[in-house]
């Protein structure tokens, strides 16, 4: 019986993890749709991040901004700049759910984004880590769960960080 269970696969390798390096100024990362004035700012520093398997090209994306080259860019800046929070959203620029931290760097947390099997094209889960060097640790984002008959992630619980409401889109 346990061998049989190590056989199979686990749910957790069903997950896909963003990395940074997949992210890219939007038009190079396939993503075409608007972008808020409150992003103008921080336009050149803006990144699409394609969420989408080997199978199939992207139906989402995370939109952020990058943190560390803007400071590198700004070093008279003293305070830490009101970054627009990262979207996720589809080509047309809809917002599906939002962060309520930047990825993958929010001084001085750093984000981790996994995503499961695709439902309807979309990812089915969303899960967010924030690796956390203050005292008080890491901790995770409230899970996102694609609810297809809502065209959303809703969040499926509050954590002692966020509620569900801070992972909704501001439409």
């Amino acid at each position: 019986m346990t061998a049989c269970a190590l056989a199979s696969p686990s749910p957790e390798s069903s997950f896909h993890t963003l990395s940074p390096a997949q992210c890219a100024p939007p038009s190079k990362a396939g993503y075409n749709g608007p972008l808020a004035a409150t992003w103008d700012t921080y336009k050149p520093y803006v990144r699409a991040c394609p969420l989408t398997s080997a199978k199939a090209p992207a139906k989402l994306w995370l939109l952020t901004v990058f943190a560390q080259p803007y400071l590198d860019d700004h070093p008279a800046e003293t305070a830490w700049p009101n970054f627009p929070r990262p979207l996720l959203v589809t080509a047309d620029g809809h917002c599906l759910a939002r962060l309520p931290e930047l990825f993958p760097f929010d001084e001085p947390r750093t984000l981790s984004l996994r995503y499961g099997s695709p439902l309807d094209g979309m990812p089915a889960e969303i899960r967010v880590h924030v690796s956390n060097p203050a005292v008080g640790g890491d901790y995770d984002l409230p899970v996102l769960h694609w609810m297809p008959a809502q065209h959303a992630y809703i969040a499926q619980n509050n954590t002692d960080e966020y509620t569900k409401d801070d992972m909704t889109c501001r439409n």
